[in-house]
């Protein structure tokens, strides 16, 4: 952020604001001001509250959000409401028609026995992982073959079928 100093504006409920409006994390530093640095970490985690203030960041105006995370305090930015989508004003989405109750049921059921806790160490960026492999290989001097396969299209299936498949493939 362009400036050391943070002048908060106003303080809200942090689960107020939509998570579409967040844009990009940083963790704040005190730099010597370990007291308030300390105080206002501490009334954020208790009061659930964030604050919100304006910076100017390289050339552009932001609105940040000041929070608590972890023991520390971050400043996430936000976007401007017309930086978001609006998916009401698609015809693709406002036009779909309703799913049916045997459907939506049985849909609902897979997704019961699907629901599992979050824990992002199972995922890995596999992309990162190929490039950094062809890196070694060429620093080897050895050339690596590194191919996408396309995933071969299924025959088209009726969406009963594919829920009826679905669910028993998750007994």
């Amino acid at each position: 952020m362009s400036t050391k100093l943070i002048e908060l504006d106003k303080f809200i409920e942090f689960f107020q604001v939509d998570p579409h409006y967040f844009e990009r994390t940083f963790l704040l530093i005190p730099d010597n001001s370990a007291k308030p640095y300390a105080l206002l970490r501490k009334v954020l985690e208790k009061t659930g509250l964030a604050a919100i203030e304006k910076v100017t960041m390289s050339t552009k105006e932001r609105v940040v959000l000041i929070h608590y995370y972890h023991n520390a305090i971050v400043a996430t930015t936000m976007r401007y409401p017309d930086e978001v989508t609006d998916p009401s004003h698609f015809a693709e989405i406002k036009d779909l028609s309703e799913a049916g109750e045997e459907e939506l049921s049985m849909m609902i059921k897979i997704v019961d026995k699907m629901t599992k806790d979050l824990d992002l160490r199972l995922y890995h960026d596999g992309y990162e992982e190929r490039i950094e492999a062809l890196i070694t290989s060429e620093m080897k001097e050895e050339v690596a073959q590194v191919k996408e396969e396309k995933p071969k299209k299924p025959a088209a299936k009726s969406m009963m079928e594919m829920l009826r498949e679905t669910a028993e493939s998750s007994k």
